[in-house]
């Protein structure tokens, strides 16, 4: 992630990993102790089973699929989202991707919510 997205590099959380204790998955306790110091209110992962809802609630924080939380964003400004993802799909070249291929291969990647969200758009895809 570091190459990737730098700006999304949170250091010195230490002091928010009492709070995490009784995860899953112990390994994972830096990700929620980042998402408290920074204030987040998601925890964007497909992980979720590791991320359980009785021990985020009382840390305000909540986890949601990658899926949903891409769906809950389209569907926040639709038309800027749809039109965002044309540019996106538009930029396909070898091979070019029609709609109907971009909401396909979404759908087999795991974005099940995401496609239904789009669907209605397809012709502005």
């Amino acid at each position: 992630m570091e190459a990737a997205f730098e700006e999304a590099m949170v250091f010195d959380f230490d002091q928010f990993l009492s709070a995490c204790e009784g995860l899953p998955d112990k390994n994972d306790a830096h990700v929620v102790a980042a998402a408290l110091k920074t204030q987040a209110a998601v925890i964007v992962t497909d992980n979720l089973r590791d991320f359980p809802e009785e021990l985020l609630r009382p840390l305000n924080l909540e986890a949601r699929s990658a899926d949903a939380f891409i769906a809950d964003t389209i569907a926040l400004d639709t038309g800027r989202a749809v039109a965002a993802i044309r540019r996106m799909r538009e930029r396909f070249r070898k091979p070019e991707k029609t709609a109907h291929v971009l909401l396909l291969d979404m759908e087999a990647n795991g974005l099940t919510e995401t496609v239904d969200v789009l669907k209605p758009h397809i012709l502005s895809l």
